[in-house]
């Protein structure tokens, strides 16, 4: 593995779903609404110079113990209507659920280039439980699929959870791509002090695969991890309170943020 081996512009948008029927909440949206929200964002985000986003079912809580038909079946829903509309991006997906088997396969059938996996070597402890590493599943699938194109954006000690153990950040970061194979390594803090750090400790190591920021990105944050990270996963720094709806739906995202974010991370 090589650092050319992920395709991957700067920034990558991270979409996240309004909630679905799975999640049993009383805002729960159909189908429709869903895929419009997800194609209106990624509208803005491409109009702002994106060039790759992964979608993420962010809002089904609480985690469901397992994947399950529907999510399965509306995240391939979502995710064939983002290719078809944006044929000239790099998709990726992410689940809630932590699973090796179904963002792989979720992938190959809407023709997305990564998945994003929270938990992929150790454990960890999360809201859900513990929840364990699944790099086997995940190689193993992409294996049977003849997918090796589809590649694997692993966090490490990803900041919604605690690691259960202390083996050190960067000797995990290393067995993800030694022993799990991971294309590229994702990093968040729970501050940006925090991530600046796990940069700093991981980046002496000269891992073979690219070093991706999963969060806390910011205007303010950019002049630090500009020559750290080698890619920027972004949500938040995209949003503005207060912007009108369209045709019912919640718009979050502001093109001149994306812009102005894009243009920073060079």
């Amino acid at each position: 593995m090589t650092t050319e081996a992920v395709k991957l512009p700067r920034v990558i948008a991270a979409i996240h779903l309004l909630p679905s029927r799975e999640s049993f909440r009383p805002d729960a949206q159909p189908l429709s609404k869903i895929i419009e929200h997800a194609l209106i964002h990624a509208q803005i985000a491409y109009d702002g110079g994106v060039r790759a986003f992964y979608f993420q079912d962010v809002n089904d809580t609480p985690v469901a113990p397992h994947v399950n038909e529907h999510t399965i079946s509306h995240m391939i829903a979502v995710g064939r209507e983002l290719r078809r509309a944006f044929p000239d991006v790099a998709l990726g997906v992410c689940l809630m659920q932590n699973d090796g088997k179904a963002p792989l396969e979720i992938a190959h059938a809407i023709d997305a280039q990564f998945v994003r996996i929270k938990v992929y070597v150790g454990a960890m402890v999360k809201a859900e439980g513990i929840v364990q590493g699944c790099a086997y599943d995940a190689i193993r699938t992409r294996h049977h699929l003849n997918a090796e194109h589809i590649k694997i954006l692993a966090d490490v000690y990803d900041r919604l959870g605690a690691p259960l153990g202390d083996i050190p950040l960067p000797e995990m970061c290393r067995q993800a791509v030694e022993f799990g194979r991971a294309d590229a390594i994702i990093l968040t803090g729970r501050t940006p002090e925090q991530s600046i750090r796990m940069f700093d400790e991981v980046r002496p190591l000269k891992l073979p695969v690219p070093l991706i920021l999963g969060g806390g990105v910011s205007v303010q944050a950019m002049k630090y991890f500009a020559n750290r990270a080698d890619h920027f996963i972004v949500h938040a720094a995209f949003v503005r309170r207060g912007l009108p709806p369209r045709n019912g739906v919640p718009v979050e995202w502001d093109v001149e943020r994306v812009r102005e974010i894009v243009a920073l991370a060079g």
